[in-house]
C-alpha cells in the first residue's frame, strides 16, 4: 500500500486548505485512491490540541474527458470496502499524521512520506502496530504476513517491526 500525506505550510493563511491529507493507494485492495482529511484544533481554555477527521474521497477528479475513461469506476463493491473498513483507514492515517502536534508542519511532510525509514523510528511502529490491529481485527489469519506483503518486505522483517511496537508498549502482549 503506497501512502502520501500533505500538510499545509507554515505560511498557511485563512482561505487556504488547513487541512493534512493521507492518500492511500493499493490497486490490489483498494481500486480507488482513498483520500483521509484532518485539521488540527486547540481548545483556546485549555490548551489541548486535537486532530480531527473532518471528511475522506474516493476517487480521483479527472481533469479531462479522456484521463476519465482510463480510470476505474466506483462500485458498490469498493464503497463497502472502504466503508466497512473506515475506522481502520482513520486509524492507519492517523498513525502516519502521528507527531507531535506543536512540531513544524512541513518537517511532517518529510517525515512520513518516506515507504520505511532508515532508521526504524518509533512514529514508524506506532503505524505498523495500528496496521497489525487493524489485521487481527478483520480477522486476518496471518497479520505478519499482510504487513510484509504490504511494505514489500520479508516476514521476518515485518516480524522484527512488530516485537519492537511490542516492546515500546504501543501493542499489547495478547494481540
Amino acid at each position: 500500500m503506497q501512502v502520501r500525506v500533505r500538510a499545509p505550510g507554515r505560511a498557511a493563511r485563512a482561505g487556504d486548505d488547513l487541512r493534512t491529507t493521507v492518500t492511500f493507494s493499493d490497486p490490489e485492495s483498494l481500486p480507488l485512491p482513498l483520500r483521509i482529511h484532518f485539521v488540527s484544533l486547540e481548545d483556546p481554555q485549555t490548551g489541548e490540541r486535537e486532530l480531527r477527521n473532518v471528511g475522506m474521497e474516493l476517487g480521483e477528479a479527472p481533469r479531462d474527458k479522456e484521463i476519465a475513461v482510463g480510470l476505474p469506476a466506483l462500485t458498490a463493491l469498493a464503497l463497502r470496502h472502504v466503508v466497512e473498513r473506515y475506522p481502520h483507514y482513520v486509524e492507519l492515517a492517523r498513525a502516519h499524521v502521528f507527531v507531535d502536534l506543536d512540531q513544524d508542519t512541513s518537517r511532517l511532510t518529510s517525515a512520513t512520506k518516506r515507504p520505511k525509514p532508515a532508521r526504524i523510528d518509533r512514529d514508524w511502529l506506532r503505524m505498523i502496530a495500528a496496521e497489525y490491529q487493524r489485521h487481527v481485527q478483520e480477522g486476518e489469519p496471518a497479520p505478519i504476513t499482510a504487513i510484509a506483503k504490504s511494505h514489500g518486505v520479508t516476514p521476518s522483517a515485518a516480524s522484527r517491526w512488530v516485537k519492537a511496537a511490542r516492546s515500546q508498549h504501543l501493542l499489547d502482549e495478547g494481540a
